[in-house]
């Protein structure tokens, strides 16, 4: 008999832990392994979620009116009005605006009179807003005056010592921080487009913005016990520049607060997608890959290295095919690639990432031969085939992640009409966010969204900017959109680098450095946001939306309260004087005489220095 083989007690650890590692491996490779993959949202209990509808009354909020006095017969002033209702509106302010051509304003029970119209005779006796402000009320004229005898009888009182006639100017740079983080940017732009008044001011006006060539665009000045703050141009007629009204506006009354997001958003639109074969000589001289290789081994890596070290939790927007079909069947396309699916969305939802919709494949749910025309599309015969192409998506991402519920839709070349919506709601009853542009749109084809929960109960949380550099209109939008909402959303495509127009004939090695320039640039100006996914962030903004908050004021305390009060929530905070104590709220101090405050109670207080 042969003698029996013993081993060390140490071999057969090592031989058990070499069977646990293989069969750990093999797990990591399968999916039912990940069937059960939720986004932290659905986790949560999210599945299902829908905004509820806010009641107007619920959410009108109290306190002395912000008067906007408007020119109903002048096209400009009409939109310098709209702009400005709807950012008092995002900053919980109560509104009350007036037609100077149906009948004088009355400032005694204003908050602050804000002046939308050029023509300053419109207004009355031009002394009286003189004397308003010389009792302790705030102005703001939101569009550069008109030299006319009303003008004259109130420019000394408006911090200038001479003003000539108007000039057409160019860029804008911001002497102080009334944009958040943004002292010192200078912008010499052609978006940033201005008819001001050439002008000498006194030596006790601030001046906050100016032109290009040094035109102030933008002072304050304390008059009596009150403050003028003239905005010398027509930029406030365009969306994109609301941050500015809202900065000056929380600079010209002390102590101003008001709600915000507080939201950080980042989408890659077109992915996961289907790759097509091939290859980019550009990409194979650079790194001998072909296009599929050159995603999975370089482009998706380098993505999630840039999130981890900037603080980035990607939505990924699917699409199953690039085929045109818009007639039935959907089921199986030829190059839907399901193991594409799964490698990519794995390692995104592991990275803190979340899955969203683009579509069945990339063509615009709209019925427009315009669309079709524009973009090469292909327009959808009626709802039913939209709403079964959506259906099949949802399927086809269920299958492979079984416990997965997207939530957040972003509607192909930012493109979706009323019949689109229809149709995804009837293919996908999950849905509860879509997320369009918030940019304003001259060819009309595009969805254009504000941030609102619509009737039917999706929430409408658009995206501001795009693609792998910052250009200079990207840098004034998201300036603006933080100011204003405390909010970043921004989206790029994976083949970006390969169109010359979105890629600008860079190579990826320097797209890839300009954008994580960009995400560092974020990251060092505005440390405080908060990275979420699209469907957390849409949760906090509900929470935003669907709430009023009331600010009142005893001595040297200010007091808040939410209504309803559901999580807690973010505010800005300009003032001039230190915090010394807070109950119910915390503060962080974000930039010179600017604080974030979170409210983590629906009553809170903040007492302020001397």
């Amino acid at each position: 008999m042969e003698p029996k083989v013993r081993l060390k007690p140490n071999v057969y650890i090592l031989l058990a832990g070499i069977l646990l590692l293989a069969l750990l491996i093999q797990m990591s490779r399968s999916e039912s392994l990940f069937g059960s993959i939720r986004n932290e949202a659905v986790a949560g209990g999210m599945s299902g979620w829908k905004p509820a509808v806010p009641d107007d009354d619920v959410l009108r909020p109290s306190g002395r009116p912000y008067c906007v006095a408007y020119d109903g017969s002048r096209e400009e002033s009409v939109k310098i009005k709209r702009q400005l209702e709807r950012t008092l509106g995002y900053m919980k302010k109560p509104a009350q605006t007036s037609d100077v051509r149906q009948g004088r304003l009355d400032f005694a029970p204003c908050a602050a009179v804000i002046v939308a119209t050029e023509n300053l005779e419109l207004l009355g006796d031009p002394e009286a807003l003189g004397a308003y402000a010389e009792a302790g009320g705030y102005v703001l004229l939101a569009v550069r005056p008109e030299l006319n005898h009303a003008f004259y009888r109130l420019y000394r009182k408006m911090g200038m010592v001479a003003a000539e006639d108007m000039k057409d100017t160019q860029g804008i740079e911001l002497t102080e921080n009334v944009l958040i983080g943004e002292r010192g940017l200078r912008l010499h732009e052609p978006f940033v487009v201005n008819s001001s008044i050439i002008v000498e001011l006194d030596a006790k006006s601030r001046v906050l913005a100016r032109s290009a060539e040094g035109i102030p665009l933008l002072w304050e000045f304390p008059f009596g016990q009150g403050k003028f703050m003239v905005v010398n141009g027509t930029l406030l007629t365009e969306k994109f520049n609301r941050g500015l009204f809202a900065g000056a506006l929380s600079m010209l009354e002390p102590d101003f607060i008001y709600p915000i997001f507080n939201s950080k958003l980042f989408y890659i639109d077109d992915f996961p997608a289907p790759i097509r074969n091939g290859r980019d000589e550009a990409i194979y001289r650079e790194y001998r890959r072909d296009i599929r290789a050159f995603y999975k081994e370089i482009w998706w890596p380098d993505m999630l290295k840039a999130a981890k070290r900037y603080d980035v939790d990607y939505t990924a927007v699917f699409i199953e095919s690039y085929d045109d079909r818009v007639e039935p069947p959907f089921g199986s396309p030829s190059d839907a690639d399901r193991k594409n699916l799964f490698a990519f969305g794995r390692e995104l939802i592991k990275s803190g990432g979340e899955l969203g919709l683009h579509g069945y494949n990339h063509q615009s749910l709209t019925f427009r031969e315009e669309v079709a025309d524009a973009y090469g599309y292909v327009p959808w015969p009626d709802v039913d085939n939209m709403a079964e192409a959506v259906e099949e998506a949802v399927r086809f991402v269920g299958e492979t992640f079984p416990d997965y519920r997207m939530i957040v839709y972003v509607p192909p070349s930012n493109v979706l009409d009323p019949e689109g919506r229809e149709a995804l709601k009837k293919g996908w009853p999950d849905m509860a966010v879509i997320s369009s542009l918030y940019g304003e749109d001259a060819s009309g084809l595009a969805y254009v969204q504000e941030f609102e929960i619509a009737e039917d109960r999706i929430l409408e949380m658009p995206r501001l900017t795009s693609g792998y550099t910052e250009n200079a209109f990207d840098r004034w939008m998201m300036a603006n959109a933080l100011t204003t909402h405390g909010f970043f959303s921004h989206f790029i495509h994976p083949d970006d680098l390969f169109d010359g127009q979105r890629g600008g004939n860079r190579s990826w090695e320097q797209l890839y450095r300009e954008f994580s320039a960009m995400l560092r640039r974020l990251d060092r100006t505005y440390p405080w946001l908060r990275l979420m996914t699209a469907s957390q962030a849409a949760v906090e903004m509900e929470g935003v939306l669907a709430s009023r908050a009331d600010f009142t004021r005893e001595g040297r305390t200010l007091r808040g309260k939410i209504e309803p009060f559901r999580r807690d929530q973010f505010f800005i905070l300009r003032t001039a004087r230190s915090i010394e104590r807070l109950n119910g709220c915390r503060a962080q101090k974000i930039d010179d005489g600017v604080y974030l405050v979170a409210a983590a109670k629906a009553d809170f207080e903040i007492t302020l220095g001397d």
